[in-house]
């Protein structure tokens, strides 16, 4: 019997990607934790000129994709400061990449690192004298991108 409950589980789970996000009660709950963070992040941009500025070249200075719709964001707790913004888009990655490769280029921004294959998620590094910024393509059912703003 207790094996027929493991079998049963384990095809729930893998019904649902095996993303336990998808499974009934573990995505309302992520819901209210992706909400939580974001609330907290932005009473951390109010109290800090380094989040306010980069909350500024994350939101008001880097243009976004049209499609990009935002559901999250975070920041740091301890050590390098950042910012990281979460974006559902319907664009590709390549699309995607290509939009920020040009941007970067023509605002005099350094490529300094190209993710596009192997083990984690496809990603773009730039810097510029101040700021580092990444794009990464986070694996999820949905297409999210993250956008994280560092100071260097």
């Amino acid at each position: 019997m207790k094996l027929v409950l493991l079998v049963l589980f384990t095809m729930v789970v893998c019904s649902t990607g095996c993303n336990p996000r998808q499974l009934p009660g573990f995505k309302q709950e992520a819901e209210r934790q992706d909400a939580r963070v974001t609330r907290e992040t932005d009473v951390a941009i109010q109290k800090s000129r380094a989040f306010q500025e980069l909350n500024r070249l994350c939101t008001e200075e880097l243009p976004r994709p049209k499609s990009f719709v935002l559901v999250q964001k975070d920041r740091s707790f301890n050590g390098e400061t950042f910012l990281g913004y979460y974006y559902q888009s319907t664009d590709d990655y390549e699309s995607v990449k290509r939009f920020y490769k040009t941007y970067f280029a023509e605002h005099g921004w350094v490529l300094t690192k190209e993710k596009d294959s192997g083990w984690g998620p496809k990603s773009i590094e730039f810097h510029n004298e101040d700021h580092r910024v990444t794009i990464e393509e986070v694996p999820n059912e949905e297409t999210i991108y993250a956008v994280v703003c560092a100071n260097l």
